[in-house]
């Protein structure tokens, strides 16, 4: 009873915090709602966006956070948003652009809420297992399948916020220009920044890039990281709205120390100076450059006149046209003879050096019945056709000639070449949104390469307009897709192997409500042939079939100058052999408003509590960049203790932040999210944000 009698503590806590919020949310005025997505994906994960940063790479539901200022930006109008309309700066995602019936702008907000959420891991949710240090790999404590599209390594979720995607990427629109830039500085030589900058050079056509910067040596041994990240975008729509065209161009690039962990826990937390580590002279990288051009054009004819003024137009569909290339490297690099990590036999006695890269050239080309933008009318029934081939080639170190030495003894690594060539044909269905009821479903089959006779299948309901007070959602997907190619082919020097995994099957049924004062979801995976990394930190498949459930709710309250913000999140697995989550995650959130100064300075005064509860939580291998299950560590209940205060001067925004203030208590044992990479105890964090409208 003992070992289970702090949780059932917190989570009455939790229980009555969530009640009071409730209640508030009753007695609140004017409160938005973030309107849900009409994509086939509806995740229920509490998201927020760092400052400036790209909203992840799939939909938005009403469960998700709604953090404006940078972060995930509610949608209204653009008079609420600010008392100068100058601020009111909207922006576009690729797909809302795309897709007329996405076509409503999120803007970029100026409030303080959230303003102090800064690191990029929120992109992925606030339910993040991480190293200690801002930069590195995380991963989810939420369970969420991912559906795998095409060729893929299966590494972007490993890096989630801190990448820069083109399907997330912000297409601002501003009426002149528009600059953010914001700076971070913390404990341990801590620095972030970042400078966004969109303007409009004609009328009809945006431009705007992105840069941004991640310097954290760490707190600990060899938990150092560097990032540099860069975008650029160019929109064009022409002035009939007939043809339009998106550009944009991304390089992403991390570089990270890898210790192996600690070697010596025990020791570790007895003094925190001796956290010895496996690794001294190791670093992992990622590089990733790509190039997307999107550009659509509308057929048809004006009858009675060649304007939409003067006549209907008649519309014959509008086709499609998307270009990709992309190139991505990951490299480890170890100065060092090679830990002992493996049975296998090391290739190079001496040092590592492995380096893979994926090309790939990707075409799409498709054809919809999407009405004109400025048209007047539209079809009962809207859908689209595409066909989409990729060239994928992998190159990875060769297993028989790893390395040969020239004449000057220098080291010349040979690489295997491998190219898949495939084809996507799907179809998608949707109905008028703007209905009661509406639905729609989706379908797609590869043929060829790497994927060959990967499926991919969904339907949504939707009972009530997305800016209802009331309104349910309901989705029901399919998915047969092999396993992400490295869990099949892997090369190294450490580690190798050829899988032939049946493909995995993952059946997804997920249901939503949204209420005036509260969002339900509840989500059931039936789950086939799943692979993941054994306690070996090699990739197994569950040959049998078992299910995985989550419920989530979230509450967001204003009571006076208080606020409340509360999300629960609770999971179980009927199946042992896969990996683990906690039972229970939840965010709470208790923050004051007030000004100073007349008004000229707004103030906002709270603390951020976590908590999840205690499981045997995956570790990270390095030299195969993966999360592994282990069975000789199982967490403590983590609870982690934020205060911090937001302020805000015209649009200027500042921010200090005492990070796990638990951490002062002297009688608390290091804690690891992922064993054994020990959280710092308490740091501090101070930030500026400033927007310029001119």
């Amino acid at each position: 009873m003992h070992k289970f009698f702090p949780g059932f503590i917190f989570s009455l806590f939790f229980t009555l915090l969530f009640l009071f919020s409730f209640y508030g949310v009753t007695q609140a005025r004017g409160i938005h709602k973030l309107p849900s997505s009409l994509s086939d994906e509806m995740l229920f994960i509490t998201d927020t966006v760092a400052p400036g940063d790209t909203l992840p790479a799939r939909p938005v539901t009403d469960l998700e956070e709604a953090i404006p200022d940078g972060r995930r930006e509610l949608t209204r109008a653009p008079e609420e948003k600010d008392e100068l309309p100058r601020s009111a700066i909207p922006w576009y995602t690729e797909q809302q652009l795309q897709n007329p019936f996405l076509s409503e702008p999120n803007y970029a907000d100026t409030s303080l809420l959230g303003v102090h959420l800064y690191d990029y891991a929120n992109v992925s949710g606030f339910f993040n297992a991480t190293k200690g240090n801002s930069g590195h790999v995380y991963r989810s404590q939420v369970f969420q399948p991912e559906v795998i599209y095409g060729t893929t390594t299966g590494h972007k979720a490993l890096y989630g916020g801190y990448l820069f995607s083109h399907d997330s990427l912000r297409f601002y629109r501003p009426k002149h220009v528009f600059t953010d830039l914001f700076f971070l500085m913390g404990d341990e030589r801590e620095q972030i920044f970042y400078a966004n900058h969109a303007q409009k050079l004609h009328e009809t056509f945006h431009m705007g890039f992105q840069y941004r910067v991640i310097n954290s040596p760490g707190a600990y041994s060899r938990l150092g990281a560097r990032n540099t990240n860069l975008y650029f975008t160019a929109d064009y729509l022409s002035e009939d709205k007939r043809y339009q065209a998106l550009a944009s161009i991304i390089y992403n690039r991390l570089r990270s120390q890898e210790s192996g962990g600690l070697k010596n826990p025990a020791a570790f937390e007895e003094e925190a100076v001796r956290d010895s580590v496996f690794l001294y002279r190791a670093e992992s990288a990622y590089r990733d450059f790509s190039v997307n051009i999107r550009h659509f054009y509308q057929t048809g004819f004006y009858t009675g006149g060649d304007t939409v003024n003067e006549g209907r137009f008649i519309n014959l569909g509008r086709f499609n046209h998307d270009f990709t290339y992309s190139r991505k490297a990951f490299l480890f690099d170890e100065t060092a003879p090679p830990a002992s990590f493996y049975d296998f036999p090391v290739l190079d006695s001496l040092a590592t050096r492995d380096s893979t890269t994926l090309h790939k050239i990707e075409n799409l080309v498709s054809w919809s019945n999407f009405p004109l933008s400025s048209g007047r009318g539209t079809f009962p029934f809207n859908f689209r056709i595409f066909l989409k081939h990729s060239i994928n080639t992998i190159e990875q170190p060769d297993e028989l000639n790893y390395y040969t030495l020239d004449t000057l003894n220098n080291k010349i690594h040979h690489f295997e070449k491998y190219n898949y060539n495939e084809i996507v044909q799907g179809l998608e269905l949707q109905s008028d949104q703007s209905r009661f009821l509406s639905f729609g479903a989706y379908a797609n089959l590869t043929i060829g390469g790497y994927n060959d006779e990967d499926f991919h299948a969904g339907t949504y309901v939707n009972l009530g307009q997305e800016n209802r007070k009331v309104h349910l959602e309901g989705r029901l997907r399919y998915s047969l897709m092999e396993a992400p190619y490295f869990y099949n082919n892997f090369s190294g020097n450490y580690a190798r192997w050829e899988n032939s995994f049946d493909k995995m099957q993952v059946s997804a049924l997920q249901v939503s409500a949204h209420f005036p004062a509260i969002t339900l979801e509840g989500n059931y995976y039936l789950l086939e042939n799943m692979v993941y990394f054994n306690s070996d930190a090699l990739p197994v498949q569950n040959t049998s079939g078992f299910g995985f459930f989550n419920l989530g709710a979230r509450s967001d309250a204003q009571l006076g100058r208080f606020g409340f913000r509360n999300h629960i999140i609770f999971q179980q697995s009927t199946s042992s052999r896969f990996e683990d989550y906690p039972d229970l995650t939840s965010y709470h959130s208790l923050y004051y408003n007030f000004n100073l100064s007349g008004g000229a300075l707004v103030n906002m005064l709270g603390f951020d509590f976590r908590y999840n509860t205690g499981y045997q939580a995956l570790t990270w291998m390095p030299v195969t960049r993966g999360f592994y299950a282990q069975n000789d560590y199982t967490t403590r209940d983590n609870m982690q203790l934020d205060v911090f205060w937001s302020g805000k001067i015209k649009s200027a925004r500042l921010f200090i932040k005492y990070q796990n203030l638990l951490g002062l208590v002297t009688e608390m044992k290091p804690r690891y999210h992922i064993p054994y990479y020990p959280i710092p105890e308490s740091m501090f964090k101070f930030g500026v944000s400033w927007m310029f409208f001119n």
